[in-house]
Formats: structure tokens, sequence, C-alpha cells
């Protein structure tokens, strides 16, 4: 602690000497900077220019399409899991490229609606490996759809991301919600959404969803619900979000997330599985400056598959827990991550312990990395190692 102290003593003398023989300096300072690039080369910097050259191109052209990949390699930390390399086992190559396809018109006048529009994303790999085993194949859509924004709200209609629970923890790996299929999981159908105003202190974000058939799409994990385990299928999904947020001054929000759901299971005749779920989660995100810490919890009822990934049976009801923070600083956020899920009937359990850095390198290239250990518990006591190892992943878009 001594020399800690006389480093910074050292270290303040000397900034003090600078600023008295030389003017200070105009560039921002590390937290005030988006970008690393920027940061070390300048606004002006090749990657950031390039990046908009390319942003303003398309938007003089009028070509509403951008393109990008994730890259992901993994490191075991300890004993041999899956080995080191580029993916894993199962997932070999680019973990998928994508392209975007984005048109849209401005409705002028005084009508209803002010805008309309079409939203597609593409994505594929480029190895013969699935991104999950109960995908259809190795090219296919995330989002098709068309939507309408109005003065009573924004209108969707086609394949469409569900909105239940947080939508994103700040991970690349992401949490037991997501591989539940709770996050990241399209299907055809509706969608409303409006935000309430109800004044500059005060207001509520409100979605409306209905499905009407599952794609085969999601990041869940095969045999986590009805729509990962073929032949059995999602129908007839009723979806609903509410997230009131009080922002307390200008550095302090919170926010209240409540999500209800309720389907049909297309069981195909398989002994033991319902045909009803019915799903809530309740979640709360408090934001001060540069941090946020999240909490949410999730609970499911319906045996919605014959072989649970977590316990290995139709369990009947299957509930998470989740934690988490996120600090950034400039171009780089650090955050810890946690989430616990607990199967019945019969049981199961499973944790995801995930502590990561973001990078921002420049406005089109983040980079993660990320420490996950992942373990599952069976109905019989059994525990797997799901994953135990650093991931590095690398995403970029233009």
């Amino acid at each position: 602690m001594v020399g800690v102290f006389l480093l910074a003593t050292s270290a303040n003398l000397t900034s003090a000497l600078a600023d008295t023989v030389a003017p200070v300096r105009s560039t921002p300072s590390f937290a005030d900077t988006g970008t690393l690039a920027a940061f070390f080369w300048g606004a002006g910097n090749a990657l950031d220019a390039s990046y908009d050259r390319v942003q303003q191109w398309k938007a003089d052209n009028h070509i509403p399409i951008s393109f990008g990949a994730q890259h992901w390699w993994h490191i075991d930390a300890g004993d041999h899991l899956y080995g080191n390399g580029y993916g894993l086992p199962g997932l070999r190559g680019t973990y998928y490229y994508f392209v975007a396809f984005d048109p849209s018109m401005k409705v002028e006048g005084n009508g209803i609606v002010d805008e309309i529009g079409f939203h597609n994303q593409t994505r594929f790999r480029d190895s013969g490996d699935k991104l999950r085993s109960f995908y259809n194949d190795t090219i296919w859509t995330y989002e098709t759809y068309a939507y309408a924004k109005t003065s009573v709200g924004r209108f969707k209609a086609g394949q469409i991301v569900q909105e239940f629970g947080i939508p994103w923890d700040n991970s690349w790996w992401e949490a037991v919600p997501f591989f539940d299929g709770y996050r990241s999981n399209p299907a055809w159908g509706f969608s409303w959404d409006r935000n309430w105003n109800v004044s500059n202190k005060f207001s509520v974000a409100s979605t409306l969803q209905y499905f009407i058939i599952d794609d085969r799409v999601s990041g869940a994990f095969a045999d986590a619900n009805a729509e990962a385990s073929p032949p059995l299928s999602e129908r007839n999904t009723f979806n609903v979000r509410l997230v009131p947020q009080w922002t307390l001054n200008d550095d302090t929000k919170i926010k209240l997330g409540l999500s209800a759901l309720t389907r049909e299971i297309d069981h195909a005749g398989f002994p033991n599985v319902d045909s009803r779920q019915t799903a809530f989660a309740v979640d709360l995100t408090y934001t001060w400056n540069n941090l946020s810490v999240y909490g949410q919890y999730t609970n499911s009822h319906g045996a919605i598959t014959p072989a649970r990934y977590v316990s290995g049976g139709p369990s009947d009801k299957q509930e998470s827990v989740e934690v988490g923070f996120n600090y950034t600083l400039g171009p780089v956020s650090a955050r810890v991550n946690y989430s616990e899920g607990w199967d019945d009937n019969p049981s199961g359990h499973q944790y995801i312990f995930n502590p990561g850095l973001t990078f921002q390198i420049s406005k089109g290239v983040t980079a993660y990395a990320e420490y996950v250990k992942w373990n599952v518990t069976d109905s019989t006591g059994t525990t797997t190692r799901f994953d135990d190892g650093y991931e590095l992943i690398l995403v970029w878009n233009y």
C-alpha cells in the first residue's frame, strides 16, 4: 500500500508540473471516447472513418442493407472439455454471418401512419454444423416483418422476436432465461408496442404480441421447450410486457419489467407433455451514471417437453433467477452475470457464472472476452459440465 501511495503521489506531482509548462490536451479522456480507435488514433482514425463513409454511402444511394458476422474462439479453463479452437465440436466455423435488409418510407400528410417499412435479417453458417440441433438448416431468417409506425404505436406482422423479460444481459454467452427460450426467440405473428410518456419523470413501455406458430429458431438449448423438441411445437402464444420507468434525476433511472405469456403446446402424442404453458417474469434494473444493476425472476408452469435438458424428464415447473451488473468506462465495459434455474417433477438444477469485458474497438467492431462456468445437475443427481472455459468473440457489422 505504501508503494501504491508513493506511485500515486509521484504521478500527481508529475502531472501538476507538466500542467505548468504545457497546455492541457485537447483530445478527449478515455471515459469520453466512444471507441478504442478514437482514443489511440483520434476521432478521424481510419477504422471509424471507413465505417462512417460506408454508412453515408448507403444513405446517399438509398441502400438499406447491412451485413456482418460473429467469430468465436473457445479455450478450456482447466481439464479437457471441448478443446481449444474456433468454436467447439458441433459448432465449428464462424458462429454466423448475417445480412439485414431495412427499406422504409415516410408517409407525408396528417394521417395516423408516419412510416411504413420492412425488416429482414438472414443468418447463415459456413460449416455443416447447425446453430442448434432443432434448426431446419444452416441458413435461416431471424426476423422478417412489415411494420407501420403510427400515432397510436408501432405495428408489426411477420417473424418477430418475443419480448419477455430483460431483452439482453450485456454478455455474448447469455444466461439461463436465454437457454430456456425466453430471449432471442422469434415466431410468426403480430406485435404492437408503444411508449407512454406520462411525465418527464415517468413513462411506461408496453408490448402486446400474438404468435400463430413457432419457427424452429431460438437461442434455446435443445430440449428446453416444445419448439426445441421436434416434433413438438408452440402455437397461439399470447405475450404481454409492461415496463414502467422512473427517472429520478439526470443520472438515475429505475425500470420495473412485468411479463406474462400463455401458449398451446402441440405435444404430437407424447405422454406426460401438457397442452398448455403459462409463464411470467418480474425484472428490475437500476441505472446510475455508467453503472447498471439488474435482477430477474422467471416462473413457468406446464410439462413442455418429454425430456428437459436440465432434469432429463417432463418437468412441469421451471424457475430461474438472474442477477448482474455492468459498468461502462468509455469504450470498455466490465460485467458479472449469474443465473440459476430449477426444474420440478422431476427435479433438476443448473447455474451459469459469466463475468466478462466488452471492448468497442471501432464503430463497426466489438470484442467480447468472457469466462463461462455452466453446470447442470439432472434428476439422478448427475452433474454435467456444459461449459468451463474462456470465450473470445469478435463481432463486426457494416
